[in-house]
């Protein structure tokens, strides 16, 4: 729900039951909420491990946190009788049913899609799985890294000595989310125009080819996997400088190949034939490398990085997200964001990677404390006060006191996306 005086988000009427847990299911959820939907996170009483995956020693729970803004909270024990009750009153209030268990845990609980839709024939169910809902292993566990494993990431991006290795952690999951998202929107428009649910099926190993679509397709062609291992070519890749951090150049074409060798003060490269080019400069790769590395450890990266756009060559230097988080085109675009946090006052975090000029996306909602809607959410379904405290005392809800009302009016995202 937005603040008073929000603008409408795109998402605006639309509620979600989300009943997912680590990163693909809660960060899909999450592209929903920013986008104006209204969702109500699921959790057992106690809490989902979530919130207590990798906290900082100060108690911090970024996991947490980052991936669960802007959602209201019910703790129900979805094993109970009377917690599936709950769910399934839910479910028929709500356009979307979100859940990432596996294959087969919902039915067995009784809360399918083939049960919810009963309760709601035009739900959308949508259902964040490893392999996906077909297949000989689709019940089979999955995490993030078994994903890369699966669909050939891990091997595409083997070390230099061959060491197969994680492209980054929660790649499969956050590729999952965004896709997930993705069918989910779909399903609604669906919905808008013909008045039918569906149910929404993800996967991470099936996200994780589909990020690589090209590398991939030119692989099938031969049934060979170009990797990299490396540098792309000679002259696109990351560099080492003076100060012992990085740069990454992108240099291929002449007119670039030029402002690199003005911008290093090596014109005697450009007028070697071997070079002069790009099919040539690979075939010499061996020789050139070498002096771009060693002409690059002569300068510090800023000086580097200004060299360059001083001289047209494609540059960036190599961010930590610390300072990826101070760049101000980062900044400007709102993609870093403050959101207002009933402990820590204000906590940093990612934004929104597009814009929408109309319907912009909700940015600096609370994360909710356990609980903090759980009576509310019950009362609206018309569940008595005695009766609630009846649930609470046998374990099967759990309320918390529920977080300060964010302000009346969003920050501007400049002013949100400030360091």
């Amino acid at each position: 729900m937005s603040a008073p005086g929000a603008a409408a988000g795109a998402l605006d009427g639309i509620k979600v039951l989300d009943l997912t847990r680590f990163l693909q299911g809660p960060y899909a959820t999450r592209i929903l909420a920013d986008l104006g939907a209204e969702v109500v996170k699921v959790e057992r009483p106690g809490g989902e491990w979530d919130r207590r995956l990798r906290q900082a020693p100060d108690g911090y729970a970024g996991f947490f946190t980052g991936l669960n803004r802007g959602k209201r909270s019910i703790a129900v024990d979805i094993t109970t009788p009377a917690g599936r009750d709950i769910v399934k009153a839910l479910a028929r209030e709500c356009d979307v049913v979100v859940e990432n268990f596996r294959l087969g845990v919902m039915e067995r609980l009784g809360l399918g899609y083939d049960t919810l839709r009963e309760e709601n024939p035009q739900l959308i169910y949508a259902a964040a799985a490893g392999y996906g809902p077909l297949g000989p292993r689709a019940d089979e566990p999955m995490f993030d890294m078994v994903a890369q494993a699966v669909s050939g990431l891990s091997d595409f991006v083997r070390t230099p000595d061959g060491t197969p290795r994680l492209a980054s952690r929660g790649m499969a999951d956050s590729a999952g989310a965004v896709f997930l998202a993705t069918g989910i929107l779909t399903a609604l428009l669906v919905k808008e125009r013909t008045g039918r649910g569906q149910r929404v099926d993800g996967s991470l190993v099936g996200s994780c080819l589909a990020m690589h679509t090209a590398e991939v397709t030119i692989a099938l062609h031969g049934d060979e996997v170009k990797r990299t291992q490396g540098r792309v070519t000679s002259t696109s890749g990351a560099f080492r400088c003076e100060d012992d951090r990085w740069i990454v150049i992108g240099a291929t074409d002449t007119k670039v190949w030029n402002g690199l060798t003005t911008a290093l003060d090596r014109l005697d490269l450009r007028d070697d034939p071997r070079f002069a080019k790009s099919r040539l400069r690979e075939r010499h790769r061996d020789a050139l490398e070498p002096i771009l590395e060693e002409t690059f450890l002569t300068a510090d990266r800023d000086t580097w990085v200004q060299r360059m756009r001083d001289n047209g060559v494609p540059v960036a230097p190599v961010n930590t997200f610390v300072e990826a988080a101070r760049d101000p085109d980062v900044l400007a675009n709102g993609f870093v964001v403050e959101q207002p946090d009933a402990t820590w006052g204000t906590v940093r975090t990612v934004g929104n990677p597009f814009l929408l000029s109309a319907t912009p996306a909700r940015v600096g909602d609370w994360t909710p404390e356990l609980g903090a809607d759980t009576r509310e959410l019950l009362t609206h379904l018309g569940v008595p006060q005695d009766r609630i405290d009846e649930l609470a005392a046998d374990g099967v809800v759990e309320q918390a006191q529920p977080a300060p009302e964010p302000p009346d009016s969003p920050r501007e995202a400049e002013e949100v996306g400030k360091a």
